[in-house]
């Protein structure tokens, strides 16, 4: 979608694919109205399971229940289903958990709608201050470590690149998939590599990236028109 955006407003790209999801089943879950205070969402992926939860198919929780969200994007895919109680964070789970703390009380309950392959830093400074919260393995992301023939030749017969990525996680999965066909180097050394934020930028710079560029906008489609400006 990103990529075809992009296209459609006439800067040539193509997708690379490094991820896929899956979303759990929950048979048998059953979530009561009573049981939660506020619910924790860290991805607009989250979305797609609290919708079951609060349309009645594994929960009956409301939609103005309070909701932590992590950052703009997710804040807006929330308000257009008619949720009525987002806080929202600044995009990075720091912020996040302070959000939570001054928000909530220690006899609070709070729900985590996470990914099974989540960083643990959000649970565990919660915990660290005495917040109560229950976490829903809602979905996986999982690496597509197979590179097709022609992305192979593109990566290496464009004399330069600019790839667009949003998580230090897919930083390094793009790394593992290049170094799986020999291409790092050839990529690195030519490649400008456009992230969304501080953190994402010093995991790439750890794993060898050097022509790094961060453009702080706080929906995918601001970050995108400023790719479009690029001279």
């Amino acid at each position: 979608m990103n990529s075809q955006y992009l296209n459609d407003n006439g800067f040539f790209s193509k997708p690379f694919p490094i991820t896929t999801l899956k979303y759990e089943d929950f048979k048998g879950l059953n979530i009561s109205n009573n049981d939660f205070n506020y619910i924790i969402i860290t991805s607009p992926k989250a979305i797609k399971i609290l919708e079951k939860i609060t349309l009645g198919t594994i929960g009956n929780l409301t939609k103005d229940i309070r909701i932590f969200s992590v950052g703009f994007e997710t804040t807006r895919q929330l308000k257009k289903l008619y949720y009525t109680n987002v806080l929202q964070a600044n995009n990075n789970s720091q912020s996040l958990h302070n959000l939570i703390v001054i928000n909530t009380k220690k006899e609070d309950y709070g729900l985590w709608i996470a990914a099974k392959n989540r960083s643990v830093e959000l649970e565990k400074n919660l915990l660290n201050n005495n917040r109560k919260i229950q976490i829903i393995e809602g979905y996986s992301t999982h690496p597509i470590l197979e590179l097709p023939k022609p992305l192979q030749m593109n990566l290496i017969e464009y004399d330069f690149l600019n790839l667009v990525i949003f998580s230090s996680r897919n930083v390094s999965i793009t790394k593992q998939i290049l170094e799986n066909y020999n291409l790092f180097n050839i990529v690195e050394n030519k490649a400008t590599l456009y992230v969304n934020s501080d953190n994402v930028a010093k995991k790439a710079e750890s794993l060898g990236w050097r022509n790094i560029k961060i453009i702080k906008k706080n929906f995918t489609k601001e970050f995108l028109d400023n790719i479009i400006k690029l001279p």
